[in-house]
Formats: C-alpha cells, structure tokens, sequence
C-alpha cells in the first residue's frame, strides 16, 4: 500500500510535466499560425493591388493633361511652379523607390535563400545589370533621334539650297539650319515656302522619342507588376503605397512627354491605356505565378526570383530617375539653367526632395 501511494506523486507530476509540455506546444503552434497570417499571401489584397495602381496610372497622366505642358504655361505663373514641384517629387519618388523600396529590399529574400552566403552584395550586381539594360535603352532612343535630326537638317540644307538659288532665302538661313542639326528646333525660314515640313518633322522626332520613353517605362512596370504579384501582406501593404505614389508621379511625368510630343486624341488615349495597364498586367502574372501548382513563396528559388526582379527593377528606376528625368528637366534644364531667378529652380528641387522625403518615410513600415 505504501508503494502504491509513493508512486502516486510520480505519476502525478509525470501527467502534469505532459499537460504542460502540451501547453507549450500548442502556444508555440498558435504563434506559428499568426505569424503565417499576418504575412500569409493575400490574393483578395493583390487582386485589389491591380485596381489600386491601375487608378494611380490614370490619375497620374490625367492631372498631368488637366494641367497642360510647360510650354503652356508662363514661366512666372503658379502653374508653371506648381508642374515643377509635381514634376520633382515624380523624380524624387523614382529614386527613393528604386533604392529603399527595391534595391534594399532586395537583401532579405538573398539572405533568406542562403545565396548571400556565396556573395553578399547580389542586389547591387542585378541593380546594376538593370542601369546597363536602361542605359542601352536609352542610347538607341538618343542615337535614333540624332540620326533622324541630322538627316532632317540635311535635308532641309538641301531646301534651303534650292530656294537659295531661286533667290527666296540668304545664306544665312542655310548657316542656320545646318549650324546645329541636334537643336530642339529647327530655325524657321521667313517666307520661302518650306517652313511647314521641317516642323513636321520635329514633331515626329519628339513623337518618336515619346513612344521609346513609354516603351522603356513600360517593360520596367511590367517587370515591377510581377514583383509586387510575387509579395506577402507584410510586404504587400507598403509597397502598393510605393508603387501608388510612383505610378501616379511617373504618370505625371509621361503625361507631359505626350504632351509635348503633340498626339492626336486617339494616339493619347492608347499611350495612356498601356502605361495604366501594364503594372496591373504584371501583377495578374505575378499572381497566377504564386498562385499556381509547384510554387513555394519560401523555397530558395521564390525568394532568389524575388531578389533579383526588386534589384533589376531598382536598378531600371535608379537609372530613369538620375540619369534621365532630374537632369533633363533640373540639373541640365536649358530653361532653367538661363532663368534670371532661382524660385523655378529651387521650387523643382525642393519637389524631388519631398518625393524623397515621402517614399523614405514609407520606407519605414516597408
């Protein structure tokens, strides 16, 4: 009787020890599960992520052709200063975007796959291979366009020549059209009946221009689109916010290289239709990727697929916003470079740094 009774106690704390053990475990089961909801893939929120951004797009190039060109308003004017202030925080979006909200973010799925173990700086070395695929872009879209401009100074040479020797112009109007054959504008000659062709065909220069600008947007929204399709909720939630903002400021942006390029209403509606659709395109793929049989958002290869498209995306922005829009409509700015005053100037510079500011404070919860 009294072994039973010393055994007692045994088995007692023995089922306690168990009860406890169960506890803990189904704590530790419970924490796992709200970890994986809170970051679990929402497809519901991506599906929402399409319409979000597909709005940001339309509005951005909207507002920019509500406003109109810099050409239309007067340089002294609060129109003027306010496109300039949209006009940099569009570039100061691009550029926190690229390197806080791509290229950092970049680091984790590197780290998280164990590729980093060979290489720690992978998202610079895509990053890069994303600036050297923009910048090939960008020279055939410069070489094509000087080509196309030498060709029509040299022809227009020609014109000059011909009414020369009818006695229609002086030769100081051919001095003058062959004087600079990369100008933005051809000089016109007075009353010698072939002013209207070598407008023309600036136009179709700055069109063309326009429609290689689009272009290289759009395969880098396309790219973005896929990337964003490809995220978690944790993840998913700043960064629609920094696509938002981004697409709304490069719409802006695009709005007025439409603009200036002078499409007809149909050719408008077009360019507008593909910048405001491909993101949204690219997130369907993106979502019909995770989504799909044998796909695992945590296995090594999802999150190296992850890194390197933020890090060549970020390296596509990176390039657009310092290499392309802030010193062609600031740092280099015919227009502003000559203004007497510096309120145009600092009021675009203080634009790209509230974008900076903003998307940097977003940052934050990224």
């Amino acid at each position: 009787m009294r072994m039973v009774l010393q055994a007692s106690p045994g088995l007692l704390d023995l089922a306690t020890s168990q009860q406890v053990n169960e506890t803990v475990s189904s704590s530790q089961d419970m924490d796992m599960v709200g970890v994986g909801a809170e970051d679990a893939y929402d497809v519901n929120l991506q599906v929402a992520g399409v319409f979000i951004i597909m709005a940001a797009s339309v509005l951005g190039m909207g507002l920019s052709y509500a406003f109109g060109s810099d050409a239309q308003a007067p340089s002294n004017g609060l129109l003027y200063l306010s496109l300039q202030m949209l006009k940099g925080c569009g570039v100061g979006v691009i550029i926190s975007t690229a390197l806080i909200h791509l290229i950092g973010e970049a680091f984790e799925p590197f780290e998280l796959s164990g590729f980093d173990e060979l290489y720690p700086a992978w998202p610079m070395v895509f990053a890069m291979i994303g600036m050297f695929a923009m910048a090939i872009l960008e020279y055939i879209h410069h070489r094509l366009e000087m080509r196309s401009r030498v060709l029509f100074a040299s022809e227009r040479a020609g014109e000059v020549e011909m009414a020369k020797s009818g006695g229609k112009t002086s030769k100081s109007s051919a001095l003058e059209v062959t004087e600079n054959p990369v100008a933005d504008e051809p000089a016109d000659l007075d009353k010698s009946g072939i002013v209207d062709q070598p407008i023309s065909k600036s136009l179709a220069a700055k069109q063309r221009s326009a429609i290689l600008v689009e272009a290289s947007i759009l395969i880098h929204s396309v790219l973005i689109g896929f990337d964003m399709g490809l995220q978690t909720k944790s993840v998913w939630i700043p960064l629609v916010i920094a696509i938002s903002f981004h697409q709304f400021f490069e719409g802006f942006a695009v709005g007025q290289i439409v603009l200036d390029a002078q499409f007809t209403f149909w050719k408008k509606f077009a360019m507008t239709a593909f910048y405001s659709l491909t993101t949204s395109v690219g997130i369907v793929i993106g979502i019909c990727t995770y989504t799909g049989e044998g796909y695992d958002g945590q296995s090594k290869g999802a999150n190296i697929t992850i890194g390197v498209l933020d890090s060549i995306c970020g390296g596509l922005l990176l390039f657009a916003g310092m290499s392309v829009f802030w010193p062609e409509w600031f740092v280099t700015n015919y227009k502003l470079c000559l203004a007497d005053s510096l309120v145009v100037p600092s009021v675009g510079f203080f634009g790209v740094a509230l974008g900076m500011v903003i998307m940097s404070v977003i940052g934050i919860w990224a």
